[in-house]
C-alpha cells in the first residue's frame, strides 16, 4: 500500500493542477433560465455538503465551515483555525423537443471561507467565527432565433446575458451545552447585463431597414443579515438528533441601471457593428432590485460505533415570488428544495493502519422546484457522491493538525422528456480544507 504522506504528495498536486486549470479556463456556460430574476443559483453549500446531497441546515463539524447555517460555526475544533476554498467543474447539455443539443463546460471558484475558535480558556460556552466570499447567482446565456418579415426581410434576433450577485459574510456563533445560535452579516452586490440585437437583412431593398441593439446594465448591492440555530437531542450514550433552522429576511438590493438604444449596421465581412447613431442613451437610473426571503430546516441523525454515521435531510423554500426588478415582477414562483443524505467515517479513533478507514465517505440525492415559471413548475434532481481525504493519516491527538481534500461528484437532470427544453449536468468540486493549532500559549519544563 501506497504510504500516507505519498498519497498526501498527490492529492495536493492534483488540487493545484485543478486550481490552474480554473484559472485558464474561460465561462463557455449557457443558461437560458439565468434569464429571469437574478439567474441560476448557484449550489450554496461547501464540498462537504455537496457530497451528501447538500444536506447543511443541522450539520456541523471541527473542521468544516457550514456557512449554510451560521450557528455550525460554534462546533471549530478548539483552539483551531480552518481556511476552506473550491473548485467547481461544470457540464451541462442542453436539449430542445426537435432533438438538437448544445454542450457547455465552466469551472470557477464557488467559495473561500476561513474559521476560527475563539473560545476562552476554561469556558463552557462555546465560541466560533468566520468569514468568506461566495457567489449566489449566475447570469450566462447566449439566445438566438430566426425568422422572415413581413416584407420578406430576414433577420436575427440574439439575446445575451451575463453577470451574477456574490456575498461577502462575516459570522459568529455561540454554543452552549446542546444548543448554538449564529449570525451571518455583510454585503450582497453583483451585476445584471443585458443585450438584445435585431440583425435585419435587407434581401428585398437595400438599405430598406437598419439593426437596433439595446443594452442595459445594472449593478447593485447592499447589506444583509441571517440567522441560525442548531439543538443537539440526546438518544443514547453514542446516538444524537441534531436539529437545524437558518434563514434571511427579504432585502432590498440599491441600484444603479443604465441604457443604451442604437442602430447600427454590418461591416462587408459581417463581423464587426459600424454604429450608426445613438436613439436613447441614459445613465445612474436608480432602483431596487428585492432579494427572495429564505429558510431552512433539517435533522441530522449521529451515531457512533467503531465507524461514525449520520443520515440527514433538508428542506428549504426561497419565495421567489415577491422577486421585483424596478417595482416589476418577473417570471419567477416560490421555490423549494428538498435533500437527503449520509455520511459515513469506518474508524473513529484512527487505530486501523488503513488509510480508507479515515476516509469520510459521502451520498445524496436531492430534489428542486426550480424558480422559473417560463416553462411551466420546471422540476430537477440529483444524485451525489463524496468523499473526504486525509492528507495523512491522524489520531485524537492530532485533529487540530489535520488537513483535508473534499470531493463531490453530482449528476443530474433539469426538466423531463416532455419539455420544450430540458438539461443534463455534471459537476465535480473538489475543496482543500487546511487547518491548525492557533493561539497556543507554549510551555517549557
Amino acid at each position: 500500500m501506497q504510504s500516507v504522506s505519498s498519497i498526501g504528495k498527490r492529492l495536493i498536486v492534483a488540487f493545484l493542477s485543478l486550481l490552474s486549470f480554473v484559472i485558464e479556463t474561460k465561462g463557455q456556460d449557457n443558461s437560458p433560465w439565468s434569464r429571469y430574476g437574478l439567474g441560476d443559483m448557484v449550489p450554496s453549500a461547501a464540498v462537504t455538503n455537496r457530497g451528501m446531497g447538500h444536506v447543511a441546515a443541522a450539520y456541523s463539524d471541527f473542521q468544516t465551515i457550514n456557512f449554510v447555517n451560521p450557528a455550525s460555526y460554534a462546533q471549530i475544533g478548539s483552539k483551531r483555525a480552518v481556511l476552506d476554498i473550491g473548485l467547481d467543474i461544470n457540464s451541462r447539455t442542453l436539449r430542445n423537443n426537435r432533438g438538437a443539443s448544445f454542450n457547455s463546460k465552466n469551472a470557477y471558484i464557488p467559495y473561500l471561507a476561513g474559521g476560527f475558535q475563539i473560545k476562552p480558556e476554561k469556558s463552557k460556552t462555546s465560541w466560533g467565527m468566520a468569514f468568506g466570499l461566495r457567489p449566489l447567482t449566475k447570469v450566462n446565456y447566449n439566445i438566438q432565433s430566426g425568422g422572415k418579415m413581413a416584407s420578406g426581410d430576414s433577420l436575427m434576433s440574439y439575446y445575451e446575458g451575463n453577470g451574477g450577485s456574490y456575498q461577502a459574510f462575516l459570522g459568529t456563533a455561540i454554543g452552549r451545552k446542546n444548543f448554538s445560535i449564529g449570525i451571518n452579516g455583510g454585503y450582497r452586490f453583483g451585476t445584471k447585463d443585458y443585450t438584445t440585437r435585431v440583425e435585419i437583412y435587407n434581401d428585398t431593398a437595400f438599405d430598406r431597414y437598419t439593426s437596433g441593439k439595446k443594452e442595459i446594465r445594472n449593478n447593485f448591492g447592499s447589506m444583509f443579515v441571517e440567522l441560525g440555530m442548531q439543538y443537539v437531542i440526546p438518544l443514547s450514550k453514542k446516538s444524537n438528533l441534531n436539529l437545524g433552522a437558518y434563514g434571511s429576511l427579504r432585502s432590498s438590493l440599491r441600484t444603479n441601471r443604465s441604457e443604451n438604444y442604437q442602430s447600427y449596421t454590418l461591416s462587408n465581412d459581417l463581423l464587426t457593428e459600424l454604429r450608426l447613431d445613438s436613439v436613447y442613451e441614459s445613465g445612474a437610473i436608480k432602483g431596487n432590485i428585492q432579494y427572495p426571503s429564505y429558510f431552512g430546516v433539517g435533522f441530522l441523525f449521529d451515531t457512533e460505533g467503531k465507524g461514525r454515521l449520520n443520515i440527514g435531510a433538508d428542506y428549504v423554500r426561497y419565495n421567489w415570488a415577491d422577486y421585483r426588478y424596478f417595482n416589476e415582477k418577473d417570471l419567477m414562483q416560490n421555490s423549494w428544495q428538498v435533500h437527503v443524505g449520509t455520511q459515513y467515517l469506518p474508524d473513529v479513533k484512527g487505530v486501523s493502519r488503513n488509510y480508507w478507514s479515515q476516509v469520510l465517505f459521502r451520498a445524496g440525492v436531492h430534489l428542486q422546484r426550480e424558480p422559473f415559471t417560463v416553462m411551466g413548475n420546471l422540476k430537477s434532481y440529483g444524485f451525489t457522491i463524496g468523499a473526504g481525504l486525509p492528507i495523512r493519516k491522524y489520531s485524537y491527538a492530532e485533529m487540530n493538525r489535520s488537513n483535508v481534500v473534499n470531493t463531490a461528484l453530482e449528476i443530474g437532470q433539469r426538466s423531463d422528456r416532455t419539455s420544450l427544453l430540458r438539461e443534463n449536468y455534471f459537476r465535480f468540486t473538489v475543496g482543500f480544507s487546511l487547518s491548525d493549532i492557533w493561539f497556543i500559549k507554549r510551555k517549557y519544563d
